[in-house]
């Protein structure tokens, strides 16, 4: 009895415990006594709130994605191989008491102790952190660190900082605390970084100088497309420099943060070009004029490393023309021409022979076009940028051979008309691409393919698989090469699909009956007829459930009595493709041929 009274007691002041951590408005950084180890270590993890369940409701007014030093930024999962720690950046308090869309909220969504609550973990119930001394190095008023790459929800922004509502992380998982405090997850350096970007639900900000801003409000200005297909494509620039992706076509972003960049592209980057009209700039005093192009993220930036910007229809915006070579759909290059590359980091392009002429473009180290040696001479290399002959001082440009990548993403970008439309990001200076595909039984990889179709120098990125040469649960091998400008071969990417299968349609003496059949397995489409060749044939598909997959079913009726039909079924599937989900129809299994009773 007294064993009971007492584990009474001790539940008591855990649940006690409990309530006091999680009431709204306490804050306090040092553990109070009746508070276990485990409670304290997941407060963090406790005070998650989304956006929305905040009262008054609060509104996103954009995203905002914390860049490097060099400007862009890499994803938020890559770390320095040398010192096995990720780029990260501080975050800052919102001072209690503050504004936020005219709304004051309660006090625990200004965390002021996040980064004293993370010193008393580190020295009082962590000790396999102690090692790091980041956290007493951190600016006044930091609360946590955030990795390079992170895409944070902004509520508010002004010309020096951005003020984003984040949800709240612990780097560690309830399951990895125990009584002791010891978070085994946290054992060497390398996670140190993990450790700090521990912080509870709240109100933070960011130097603006800190991010790429791309705003809700810009989004129906710089979307003005139904559909992709709508977008012009007048051709494609290639980056020369490393250039802002802006939302409109200013580069005034020192007075008004509205303008300020919401992407940045490194050299090399390709980008569709809308417009052969260049627009003037509207920053006061500006003679710069930029082109109009589409974008929506890409897998051609930092390798595919960020995933920004991705909407359902590309965006449009504006570059600034000096760093773009423009190639106009159809242009082709006049005879003569090999490639050049940029030596210097800031190299320019004239208009004539002569430093004082006007600035055509703009290279950065290791950009690439093309020239002409014939038409050169000591002191300046002719060459052609976004479609007009130009002209680099020679001590900057060296022969080079073309920069090339792999091509990537292959897979299945649409499915039409029961058909697989496989596609794949062509990558840069890839002439063309030789294709191969194979039929097997099986998706494993000793299983005997069947080469089935060859094309040598096939000059799209995109590859439609027809219907003939699909085989009912068969597996479908594709594999993809690139043919580069150089007259290399690039890496052989295969991709294995497993096509929809029709179940074999076996019955039971017993399940034949005089106008019906009951099947052993679930059908969703079957074909049936009185004929071998299926001529006047009936089909019977399953429907849809609130959920929006086909039913099964296995009972046919209204049949005739003594009488042989030919029956032969299909499958139907869901894939995930480029261009969303996707029903794909398989091909007619065998011919299965049954009998009805007299």
């Amino acid at each position: 009895m007294k064993k009971g009274k007492k584990r009474l007691r001790g539940a008591l002041a855990l649940f006690l415990a409990f309530l006091c951590m999680v009431t709204p408005g306490v804050v306090n950084p040092v553990p109070v006594q009746a508070e276990s180890t485990k409670d304290y270590l997941n407060r963090c993890e406790y005070s998650r709130t989304g956006l929305y369940e905040l009262t008054p409701k609060l509104k996103t007014i954009g995203n905002a994605y914390l860049v490097g030093e060099d400007d862009m930024a890499a994803a938020s999962w890559l770390w320095n191989s040398n010192t096995h720690a990720a780029v990260t950046h501080e975050i800052y308090a919102v001072e209690p008491g503050t504004e936020i869309q005219g709304n004051i909220y309660p006090s625990q969504y200004y965390p002021q102790d996040n980064v004293a609550y993370l010193k008393d973990v580190i020295e009082n119930h962590n000790s396999n952190v102690r090692s790091s001394d980041k956290i007493y190095n951190m600016s006044e008023g930091a609360q946590y660190l955030e990795r390079e790459g992170a895409n944070l929800c902004v509520v508010a922004c002004d010309e020096n900082w951005v003020t984003i509502y984040d949800t709240g992380y612990q780097a560690w998982s309830p399951a990895d605390v125990s009584e002791w405090g010891a978070i085994a997850s946290f054992n060497c350096s390398a996670t140190v970084d993990a450790y700090l970007e521990t912080h509870p639900a709240g109100f933070y900000k960011i130097q603006r100088s800190k991010v790429w801003l791309d705003l809700e409000e810009n989004l129906p200005v710089n979307h003005p497309y139904n559909s992709e297909k709508d977008i012009p494509d007048m051709g494609t620039g290639t980056v020369t420099k490393l250039v802002h992706l802006r939302p409109h076509p200013n580069e005034d972003d020192t007075t008004n943060w509205k303008n300020t960049p919401v992407y940045a592209l490194p050299r090399g980057t390709e980008v569709q070009v809308i417009s052969t009209e260049l627009v003037p700039s509207e920053a006061p005093g500006s003679t710069n004029k930029y082109y109009r192009v589409s974008f929506n993220g890409s897998d051609k930036v930092q390798n595919n490393t960020t995933l920004y910007m991705k909407y359902k229809i590309p965006g449009v915006f504006y570059i600034d023309s000096r760093f773009l070579n423009f190639a106009k759909k159809g242009e082709k290059v006049p005879s003569g021409a090999s490639v050049g590359e940029s030596t210097g980091s800031t190299v320019y392009v004239y208009a004539s022979r002569d430093t004082g002429s006007a600035t055509v473009g703009v290279l950065g180290k290791g950009a690439q076009f093309q020239m002409f040696s014939a038409k050169s001479d000591p002191d300046w290399t002719t060459v052609w940028f976004s479609g007009q002959k130009a002209y680099v001082q020679s001590k900057y440009v060296k022969k080079s051979s073309y920069k090339v990548t792999d091509i990537s993403n292959l897979g299945i970008g649409d499915i039409v008309n029961d058909q697989l439309v496989f596609s794949w990001n062509a990558g840069k200076n890839n002439e063309d691409f030789d294709i191969v595909v194979s039929r097997a039984d099986s998706i494993r990889t000793t299983a005997v393919e069947k080469k089935i179709l060859t094309k040598k120098h096939y000059k799209d990125n995109t590859f439609t698989l027809k219907r003939k040469y699909m085989r009912n649960g068969a597996v479908i091998q594709i594999y993809v090469r690139a043919n580069t400008k150089n007259g290399t071969k690039g890496k052989t990417y295969k991709r294995a699909i497993k096509l929809p299968r029709g179940p074999e349609l076996k019955v039971y003496a017993r399940d034949v009956g005089r106008k019906k059949i009951n099947f052993k397995m679930g059908i969703q489409s079957l074909q049936y007829s009185t004929k071998k060749n299926f001529k006047k044939a009936k089909l019977v598909q399953s429907k849809k459930d609130k959920y929006g997959n086909y039913r099964h079913f296995r009972k046919v009726k209204k049949l005739k009595p003594g009488t042989t039909y030919y029956f032969r079924s299909r499958g139907i599937e869901l894939y995930k493709t480029a261009a969303g989900s996707r029903w794909l129809k398989g091909t007619w299994s065998k011919t299965y041929k049954i009998k009805t009773k007299k």
